[in-house]
């Protein structure tokens, strides 16, 4: 018990390093041994149970998540899902364009496979709408997102249904409760996991996942970069109120590699630091802890090139381009877990690119999608959720209704006078 507490009480990124270090040095070091391929299974069954349940779990999250906004915001609820829900499919679509153009600068992937016609405009198009309708037709986690919604907007609604809403809050608490009592697992999984990339693949497939954590980092961090300019130039914060937050808020995302863990934090420092209402703020940061998955998307992508070289499956700017709407879409469902953007995309992927073991291409593309690549990807995500608060506040709060906190209005002016 006592040495359980000691390694509780070691910072999540440390043990998220020593572990993963860990795990690549004796997956290089013993690759036939048998005691590390046992090991390595042992770290595919959380992932492989996540994606068994994933549908149930996210259709409990967003309906409870749904049902809270209609019962705590009643009159305002469809106005500010409908705006809040724009503003992350917008910011999903705008970021996975920004990282396909950093692909190709950073990449060496071809534009169309040797020896495939470049498809024109009109056929283009088709293929992404051909894309988009099998994954929205076939794929049952995105038919649990739209039937949350809907389940959860009826329950929060009607008075009669309200007891069916908050047994969905009680079961959506439960569920983040039960991942925030696993997360000392993390690292350990991450160690084990790591294993399988050099036992697969040698010196290369460490090599080449050193490369995807760098580029993760360049892309989220200048992502990063760009949202704190966006929200100085288009909101009312001051740089100190900007700093503060994400001070506060980036390495606590970076720590715990999950938006769910980073939610307390979240929302008071938005409140706090960046002055946003607590009704403006409880609601774009929880909903944006479901919703918005845009720099784990980015690394969705980045991790996509690499799994294919790792396996050999050719992939073109043609194929990653295809990825761009089914990608955005299950960036709205995936669960702010450490990791989880890997675990619920990931199969859908290996379906989408044909790869011929779907299974060896999802255990490998969970072993990449680990380690620094959540971290990096989550202090992003849970940052961007504070920005498109302070967006709705700042420029949508007429309609929305309400009014900027006088001692934020005032220390903004004080600011700006200063300045």
């Amino acid at each position: 018990m006592g040495l359980f507490s000691w390694y509780t009480k070691i910072p999540l990124p440390i043990l998220v390093v020593l572990y993963l270090i860990a795990g690549l040095a004796i997956g290089y070091t013993f690759p036939t041994s048998e005691v590390t391929k046992a090991l390595f299974i042992s770290g595919t069954y959380f992932p492989k149970t996540i994606v068994t349940f994933a549908a149930l779990l996210i259709f409990n999250l967003l309906a409870a998540a749904m049902a809270k906004l209609m019962l705590f915001h009643k009159g305002k609820a469809g106005k500010m899902f409908g705006l809040i829900f724009g503003t992350y499919v917008t910011m999903g679509l705008i970021s996975l364009v920004y990282v396909t153009f950093w692909l190709l600068g950073l990449t060496d992937i071809p534009y169309v496979l040797p020896g495939v016609e470049t498809p024109g405009p009109m056929a283009w198009l088709a293929q992404i709408g051909h894309t988009f309708a099998n994954v929205l037709t076939q794929q049952p986690l995105l038919q649990a997102l739209c039937g949350a919604v809907v389940v959860g907007w009826l329950a929060g609604k009607y008075p009669v249904l309200h007891p069916i809403a908050h047994g969905f809050i009680a079961v959506g608490d439960g569920i983040l409760w039960f991942f925030k009592k696993l997360l000392w697992y993390y690292p350990i999984m991450i160690g084990c996991l790591a294993m399988g990339i050099p036992m697969k693949f040698g010196a290369k497939g460490m090599a080449l996942y050193g490369e995807g954590v760098l580029w993760v980092a360049i892309v989220t961090l200048t992502w990063v970069c760009l949202m704190i300019l966006s929200c100085k130039l288009v909101t009312k914060r001051s740089w100190k109120q900007i700093i503060s937050y994400y001070g506060a808020v980036w390495p606590t995302g970076f720590g715990t590699g999950g938006s769910y863990d980073t939610l307390a934090v979240n929302i008071i420092s938005a409140e706090r630091d960046l002055g946003l209402r607590p009704d403006v703020a409880e609601v774009s940061i929880v909903f944006g802890t479901v919703l918005n998955k845009n720099c784990s998307t980015m690394s969705v992508l980045i991790c996509t090139v690499i799994v294919s070289k790792l396996l050999g499956i050719p992939i073109s700017l043609t194929e990653i381009l295809m990825l761009i709407p089914p990608v955005m879409i299950l960036g709205l469902e995936s669960p702010g877990i450490p990791g989880g953007a890997g675990y619920f995309m990931s199969p859908i992927i290996a379906v989408l690119l044909n790869a011929p073991d779907q299974s060896v291409y999802v255990t490998t593309f969970v072993s990449v999608f680990s380690g620094l690549v959540p971290m990096f990807s989550t202090a992003g995500n849970t940052t961007d959720d504070g920005v498109v608060g302070a967006l709705l506040q700042d420029r949508f709060g007429h309609y929305i209704g309400g009014h900027e906190e006088p001692a934020m209005a005032m220390e903004c002016a004080n600011e700006k006078g200063g300045a």
